[in-house]
């Protein structure tokens, strides 16, 4: 492979990973599997559904960035690298659609999205969010959701805004970012009619209204995906 600059000879994922929770022969269908850079320790960080997509061990030692990025498709490792290294020095909004092969010979069609963390005009992180789109749940997504919002249409406008979001903000299609929520919404035991309605309200919340449109979204997804208590809380408080 080609040297694919400076980004690939960083260290690798830092000591302090996540406990293991799955195995790689009983993966966690409702896991949001993420990624994070941080520039201040200039280290990968990743969880363990990643590591499962890649076909790895979470409980071994943990891969460094040139030993993923050697498992992503011959054909798409330039379009891959390109995606990190830009994000790296813009921050901004990205996506990357990509074929890895796992160690037993598997091939997996992903998605990853993300966006970078500023401060102070400097990229200070950067963090997204793996969508595996080879074993498709669409059929079951697309019946639980038929359920879910027949009943009102206030309720498909909502999960419609939110795909729009992730749309417009990531560059993904539209069943990639209903895949997104899907994951979101098993990922925080949350219904995805009530996800999504959450993701919009958050959207208009003045609280966020510091922020650029590109990076609201992020941190709404962050809050969601990392503490999925608040999102149940604010949930109760509504249903009150």
């Amino acid at each position: 492979m080609n040297d694919p600059g400076p980004v690939a000879r960083r260290a690798g994922v830092p000591a302090d990973r996540p406990a293991l929770e799955g195995t790689l022969q009983q993966p966690r269908p409702d896991l949001v599997a993420r990624f994070r850079f941080d520039a201040l320790t200039d280290s990968w960080w990743w969880s363990d559904g990643l590591l499962t997509v890649f076909g790895l061990d979470p409980d071994a030692s943990p891969p460094s960035l040139e030993e993923l990025m050697g498992q992503v498709h011959p054909e798409d490792q330039a379009r891959a690298w390109e995606t990190i290294e830009r994000a790296l020095v813009d921050g901004a909004p990205f996506s990357s659609r990509h074929r890895v092969v796992t160690p037993q010979g598997a091939q997996r069609y992903i998605v990853a999205m993300g966006e970078g963390v500023r401060a102070n005009g400097s990229v200070i992180a950067v963090r997204g969010y793996l969508i595996d789109l080879t074993d498709s749940l669409r059929s079951v997504v697309e019946k639980e959701t038929a359920e879910g919002i027949a009943r009102t249409v206030a309720t498909r406008a909502a999960i419609e805004q939110a795909k729009g979001a992730l749309m417009a903000t990531y560059g993904i299609s539209a069943d990639e970012a209903f895949e997104a929520l899907r994951a979101c919404s098993n990922h925080t035991n949350v219904k995805l009619n009530a996800l999504a309605g959450y993701i919009v309200a958050q959207l208009v919340n003045p609280d966020l209204a510091h922020l650029r449109p590109q990076d609201k979204l992020g941190e709404i997804l962050a809050a969601v995906t990392d503490r999925p208590g608040v999102l149940h809380r604010a949930l109760d408080d509504r249903a009150t």
